[in-house]
């Protein structure tokens, strides 16, 4: 995860970008499963380190009739394999912005069947992975009779693809609500993650995120999409998911959009 990848224009994002920014890496640990519904678990992966905080990882899949559909992937591991080995082939695997993608290549090299989906904008900037399909909005996949799909356009630098999960009523969300618990971060650490407004229990899009949106309208029209959909709950692919009133939950956490 690289400073280039959020480069702005304005006079006040620029400075907090380049103090706050880091070239990211990995604390190893076991990924945690946790099966939220009958096709639908999730893996807790390592902390990778963006915007000077240390931030879990979360990866979604999906039981798609006798295929794996996989969100962000996170690192192999053999728990994840034995996952695999017990349940079905992985089927479809899905990066859903431009900063998820760091761990795409061991997925493609031990899963080279899969079929690798790339979000707008990926493809160009990792030339050296294979992508075999872009996600479109109005985009009709093997799975999208059971995973509806959006893309929300913030602007050029905060984007990404969304995801509904008819079955479990569950939204499927990559960036753009943070909830993180900051007990083991440093006074500066949590000082800047309260100015960012991404605090446990009421973590919400990240400060930055919504001051650098430009024009609404595209974002406007996938919020309403996803309130559409009234989900349950909430997969947040950094810090604490949304478990219960999904649908309200996101007014209040993603409400300024309508704004």
């Amino acid at each position: 995860i690289r400073y280039s990848d959020f480069r702005s224009k304005s006079p006040v994002i620029i400075p907090i970008l380049r103090y706050y920014s880091q070239l990211a890496c990995t604390f190893c640990g076991d990924p945690r499963l946790e099966q939220l519904a009958d096709s639908l678990w999730v893996f807790d992966g390592p902390k990778v380190r963006f915007l000077g905080l240390n931030i879990p990882t979360r990866m979604t899949i999906v039981c798609d009739e006798s295929k794996l559909w996989v969100h962000s992937p996170v690192p192999l591991t053999q728990e994840i394999r034995d996952f695999i080995d017990d349940h079905d082939e992985v089927g479809y695997v899905i990066a859903p912005n431009k900063l998820h993608h760091l761990y795409l290549t061991e997925w493609q090299v031990n899963y080279p069947s899969a079929v690798f989906y790339s979000a707008p904008g990926l493809r160009q900037k990792r030339t050296d992975l294979r992508f075999d399909k872009d996600l479109m909005p109005a985009g009709n996949y093997e799975w999208s009779q059971h995973i509806a799909h959006d893309h929300f356009v913030g602007n050029r630098y905060f984007e990404e693809v969304v995801f509904f999960h008819h079955e479990s009523r569950t939204l499927i969300l990559t960036d753009l609500i943070l909830n993180l618990k900051i007990d083991q971060y440093n006074w500066a650490q949590k000082l800047f993650a309260r100015f960012d407004g991404i605090v446990y229990p009421d973590g919400r899009s990240p400060r930055l995120f919504r001051w650098s949106t430009r024009d609404g309208s595209d974002a406007r029209r996938c919020y309403h999409q996803m309130m559409s959909w009234a989900p349950d709950r909430i997969i947040i692919s950094h810090g604490e998911c949304i478990m219960r009133n999904g649908t309200e939950e996101l007014s209040a956490r993603l409400g300024w959009v309508a704004s």
